[in-house]
């Protein structure tokens, strides 16, 4: 369907028209539709499809072999068409992958038979008109779960039994064998049978690569194997190998390399950076993300690569490969060089790529990689991959390959990370070629193992291609995954792989030594950028268990206490006062807001432990007597116990999650912001869960306030905790909004920096919205002509609109809606900037609804507006408020869209619609300190409390 309306924050439409007349139409969106992926088809199949209408709806309204009750059964969203199901399916279905009958699959017939489709036949209609009498090959419907069996187990290619013990996650879940390969194991790749003959994923990539719509191989074999001789498995004798390709000696060799990216927060991290820095001298370089990236990102790569684009496609590094030879780069533009390059971001660039150009420059091959492996996980048992000692190359190459096809599953390959091919490789319409234009989106990382990286050696060898290798031996398994990485390293390997660190999948121990076993086979190499990427996006909790396997072989990760054994154990732990625990954020699982401002207060301070409690991301923190773990972990449940001190920012339970004893620990609730919706116990929406609530708040020893009126808020709504147990500091964030800048952390200080480079000397208008609990339903829907004033206004003031989603939602509505190449927006979003007080710092103004961080903002004593479109109903129906809307907001109050442009419009242009006098009143109905001394009364409380003694 393309990228263009999901980039526009839009749904794709379709419109059918409803008879042969054209007359009626009818619309549905393509997520409902059979068409949420798009068709494989092009719009010239489906104008013939139009042309020939009226002809074929005549020719098949009374055959049987078109089963109305089967078609509308099938592809219930028909009926909500309204639609002739013979008009559907003759105009559209064929090209939605609908079938006429259950014995009969329109779209493998096309497949099977190119000819029809490339002169735009009907399937149904050429195989009765003309296909039965030429002995066409058709395939039973793929909804025909029963014949596709049927076909399967008759082949004598599938043995139940064997199947279950090659699979023992189908045993487990108790599927009966054929069925479920029949259904979902060919998809992914799961072999038939071990010692039947029929190499499944061979014989899909020789015979069936080009098919728009995938089938079972076995079935494909069942139907055209006497008609076609097709093999079972490649032929035992491989192609003979040839001589090798040599580079130009009279000039330096011309190279393009194709690099794939990813990054989970839309970056381009400077490990990338200084990897194609370094290639950029020997290749010209063209960088394909896969996925939206941060603006100004994609500028980074100007200096050293010829293109770069970034959009998501999900089909991983083959994906932006693929893209990039056939559209971007272009094939023709490829074989104009002496060497094309497949280059991935997975990873680290430990030293020069000199030594690894030089060798393989003087070696005679037609591709060549970094190093080769024999092994998967699933495989490391298999006799051909029991060997303990390195295998030179030239012997593996001479004497084992043509053997490993004997194997059941095919696994030798050569690193698809790094790869280069010469011209005979980069041929048209040669293996590479026909592998890369072939490329779809797979079930799985399993099934791009096999289909793509092994399935391309596989190819290249059995064409004859000659390879070669920068390492000259064949380590044992999988060496770059194992200690063997290090072995590898000292001969000069340049890269270190961060799934190494990240999985971990073969239990190398005390991996946590990883940057000193690189140091001492490869002294002084920069480590930096690596270990900042794999802080920023490794998981914390598997990182964790992959790095601090202990050399002893005990149990690894140690099992976490149950509830009963915690309760036990918490009872006699003996609790510390100077051990305080900081467990992350349950949503977006960072340490940020007031949490961070305590912990960097005393962060330093040798006399108080702290205790980071981590989730999925991972905490870079600095200071001294500071523990870092995470929070599911034993070492996370004994730090807990032993922590007098628990700072959350949500409730006892959710941050912590494991049954603490509320009165031998002291819960310090520092909540996370200034509340104008009702909360806890006195929101409206909340009514049916008093007591739960009430008896979670009743293990909070205190929590924070703001000032006099906000200490009753607050009182309110942490019932059964009385005025007392509310502290009067302010909030420790908001010393953020006014302290000096060079004070700040250093993180924050960085994310000023990104900021304003992001803005580029265009003025912010701060866009958060609350949350709502209907989710997408709940935002208002923008209108184009609404999209493009706003724009307009947004322009004519050199001013940008940064979307600020609330943390618990997940449909990320505005952010869609508003986006778009003509839009001045960006995102705000945490993964870009974590801290929304430094967002208040740079803005100019701020747009919101009815969320609380306007309350903050008025600290900064800058102008603000309230889109409140839906006011009386939100104000009722939701959580209800805790003041009057118009008695507190410091600005404008708008309640449909022409009067928030117009305000927009007028403070841009310098009104002031705000008085002075009535800013000041509402800021003092929150505020009692206008300083950043919130923390420090923070602390000066806690030392109260231990002054005068533990509970």
């Amino acid at each position: 369907m393309g990228l263009l309306p999901s980039l526009n924050g839009q749904h794709t439409a379709l419109v059918y028209s409803a008879d042969d007349t054209g007359e009626t139409t009818r619309v549905m969106l393509a997520h409902k539709s059979s068409l949420e992926s798009g068709s494989p088809y092009s719009v010239g199949a489906s104008l013939a499809g139009y042309i020939n209408l009226k002809k074929n709806v005549e020719f098949l309204r009374e055959r049987a072999e078109f089963s109305q009750q089967f078609y509308l059964d099938a592809y219930p969203h028909v009926r909500t068409l309204a639609m002739d199901a013979v008009v559907h399916y003759l105009r559209y279905g064929v090209y939605e992958r609908c079938n006429p009958n259950p014995n009969f699959d329109s779209a493998w017939y096309w497949d099977e038979n190119k000819d029809t489709l490339n002169n735009r036949c009907n399937p149904l209609i050429h195989y009765l008109q003309h296909g039965v009498k030429e002995g066409r090959s058709c395939f039973p419907a793929a909804e025909n779960i029963t014949a596709l069996m049927a076909l399967v187990s008759a082949t004598g290619h599938f043995d139940g039994k064997a199947y279950l013990q090659a699979n023992p996650d189908v045993a487990r879940a108790k599927i009966e064998p054929l069925r479920h390969y029949s259904q979902f194991g060919w998809r992914e790749l799961r072999q038939p049978a071990l010692g039947s003959g029929f190499d499944a994923i061979w014989y899909a990539s020789e015979y069936l690569e080009q098919w728009r719509s995938p089938i079972n191989p076995l079935v494909h074999y069942a139907i055209c194997q006497q008609r076609q001789s097709l093999l079972r498995r490649p032929a035992r004798k491989m192609l003979d190998m040839s001589s090798g390709h040599r580079l130009p000696t009279e000039r330096k060799a011309r190279r393009v390399c194709l690099f794939a990216g990813y990054d989970p927060d839309g970056l381009i991290d400077q490990y990338v950076l200084d990897f194609i820095e370094e290639l950029q001298k020997y290749a010209d370089v063209y960088y394909l993300a896969d996925g939206d990236l941060q603006p100004g990102e994609l500028q980074k790569l100007a200096p050293i690569t010829k293109g770069a684009w970034a959009f998501r496609h999900g089909e991983y590094d083959f994906g932006s490969y693929s893209r990039l030879a056939r559209d971007l780069v272009g094939w023709e533009v490829i074989r104009t060089y002496d060497e094309m390059l497949l280059v991935n971001d997975s990873s680290y660039l430990l030293s020069s790529l000199k030594p690894v150009f030089d060798k393989m420059d003087a070696k005679s091959c037609d591709w060549w990689g970094l190093q080769a492996t024999k092994g998967l996980t699933a495989t490391r048992d298999v006799a051909s991959n029991r060997f303990d000692e390195k295998i030179a190359m030239e012997t593996v190459l001479r004497r084992l390959v043509p053997s490993y096809e004997k194997d059941e599953c095919y696994d030798f390959h050569i690193g698809s990370y790094f790869l280069a091919f010469r011209a005979p490789v980069l041929e048209e319409n040669g293996v590479l070629q026909q592998l890369l234009d072939s490329v779809r989106k797979e079930r799985s990382k399993k099934n791009i193992v096999l289909r793509y990286e092994i399935g391309m050696t596989r190819r290249l060898l059995l064409a004859g291609h000659k390879p070669a290798t920068f390492i000259d031996h064949l380590y044992p398994f999988h060496p770059i995954y194992t200690k063997y990485h290090y072995d590898l390293i000292a001969e000069g390997f340049p890269l270190f792989k961060r799934f190494f660190l990240t999985e971990n999948h073969y239990y190398v121990p005390e991996l946590w030594r990883w940057k000193q076993w690189v140091n001492e086979v490869l002294p002084g190499a920069d480590l930096r950028a690596a270990e900042r990427n794999l802080l920023r996006i490794g998981n914390a909790d598997k990182l964790y268990r992959s790095l601090n396997i202990p050399a002893d072989g005990r149990q690894w990760p140690e099992p976490l206490l149950s509830d009963s054994q915690f309760v036990k154990e918490d009872a006699v732990t003996v609790k510390d006062d100077r051990c305080w625990a900081f467990p992350v954020c349950a949503y977006d699982h960072l340490l940020g807001g007031n949490d961070r401002m305590v912990f960097e207060s005393v962060k330093n301070d040798p006399n108080i432990r702290k205790v980071i409690l981590t989730r999925s991301k991972c905490v870079q923190a600095e200071g001294v007597n500071v523990d870092i773990v995470p929070l599911k972990s034993l070492a996370g449940q004994r730090l807990l116990m032993q922590s007098r001190y628990i700072f959350v920012k949500h409730a006892p339970r959710i941050n912590t999650i494991f049954p603490l004893d509320a009165k031998q620990h002291r819960f310090i609730n520092l909540w996370h912001g200034i509340p104008l919706k009702r909360i806890g116990y006195a929101s409206l929406d909340l009514q049916d869960k008093l007591q739960s609530i009430s008896a979670e708040h009743a293990r909070c020893h205190s929590v924070i306030a703001s000032s006099k009126i906000d200490r009753m808020a607050m009182a309110s709504a942490f019932y059964p905790l009385n005025f007392h147990n509310i502290w009067l500091t302010g909030l420790p964030r908001n010393d953020v909004i006014l302290r000096e800048e060079t004070l700040l952390p250093v993180d924050f200080q960085e994310q000023l920096v990104r900021l304003r480079q992001t803005l580029g000397g265009r003025r912010l208008v701060l866009f958060a919205p609350t949350f709502r609990n209907a989710q997408a339903e709940g935002y208002y829907v923008f209108s184009e002509s609404e999209r493009q004033a706003l724009a307009e206004c947004l322009r004519k003031h050199n001013a940008v609109l940064g979307v600020r989603e609330h943390m618990a939602d997940k449909a990320n509505s505005y952010s869609q809606a508003l986006s778009g190449v003509d839009m001045p927006v960006i995102s705000l979003d945490r993964r870009y900037f974590a801290d929304i007080e430094l967002l208040y710092r740079e803005s100019d103004l701020l747009i919101t609804d009815y969320s609380s961080c306007f309350i903050d903002f008025m600290l900064t004593g800058k102008p603000e507006i309230c889109f409140a479109y839906d006011y009386e109903s939100y104000a009722g129906s939701e959580r209800g408020l805790f003041y009057e809307l118009t008695d507190v907001f410091p600005g404008p109050v708008c309640h449909d869209f022409r009067a928030l442009l117009q305000s927009l419009d007028e403070i841009l242009a310098g009104q002031q619609l705000e008085s002075k006098i009535s800013y000041e009143f509402k800021r003092k109905i929150f505020f009692d300190h206008v300083d950043d001394g919130n923390t420090q009364r923070v602390l000066e409380h806690v030392a109260r409390e231990m002054e005068r003694g533990s509970v």
